[in-house]
């Protein structure tokens, strides 16, 4: 139970900055987009989940534990990495969100390319979830969240996979996505309240958890 513990605090600190980023901007995100964030969290799991169950009955030169450390531990050090880097430097200009509506015109394969950035963007800059400029998160706006919170989750999942049926997968699912909506909730109420200094060193932390995890399973 403290590993899942430790997982699904790895996983929800990046909500816990973006919390802190809509406090910052007064943009409200209602009980319902939050319910939508966590089911967002849920479906990527529990499909990495039994993709890599079915996965890892194909591998047979690795132990399952060994494929789920190896996929922890390289998401751990892509973690600490964007830890490391500034955002600036990690990519080029952002796509402008309102290139959206445009996509839409575009081949099918462009427009799957162009979304994946808008994913990756919003991640990187939370406010631009806020498609509309109303302040508030709606359900729509949170399924575009929730996706790009679940990015994390959609790797561990497919290494919980690797060592756990989706039976016993279950109570940690639940647990990463309960930590999700809790860590965005308490990002907004400890708005202004956490020196900087700390909330940098905050986002080493979700990598070298981890890093943690994917030794332990080796061992």
């Amino acid at each position: 139970m403290g590993t899942a513990i430790l997982l699904a605090i790895a996983l929800s600190l990046d909500g816990f900055g973006v919390g802190m980023s809509y406090g910052l901007r007064r943009i409200r995100i209602p009980w319902a987009s939050m319910l939508m964030i966590a089911f967002c969290t849920v479906a990527a799991m529990s499909s990495a989940v039994l993709f890599g169950g079915w996965f890892a009955q194909w591998i047979q030169f690795l132990s399952p534990n060994t494929l789920g450390a190896i996929i922890l531990l390289s998401l751990g050090a892509y973690q600490l990495f964007r830890a490391f880097v500034p955002k600036d430097n990690l990519e080029e200009e952002a796509l402008p969100v309102s290139t959206i509506g445009a996509a839409v015109r575009e081949p099918v394969i462009k427009f799957q390319f162009e979304v994946l950035g808008i994913v990756v963007q919003v991640l990187r800059y939370p406010e631009q979830a806020d498609l509309d400029g109303s302040g508030v998160i709606t359900i729509k706006e949170s399924a575009l969240l929730g996706t790009a919170l679940s990015l994390d989750a959609l790797a561990s999942g497919l290494a919980l996979g690797f060592s756990a049926g989706i039976i016993h997968s279950l109570p940690v699912i639940s647990l990463v996505a309960f930590t999700q909506v809790l860590m965005l909730r308490l990002g907004q109420v400890v708005t202004g309240i956490v020196p900087r200094r700390i909330l940098t060193r905050i986002g080493y932390l979700p990598g070298i958890l981890l890093i943690l995890i994917g030794i332990g399973k080796m061992i």
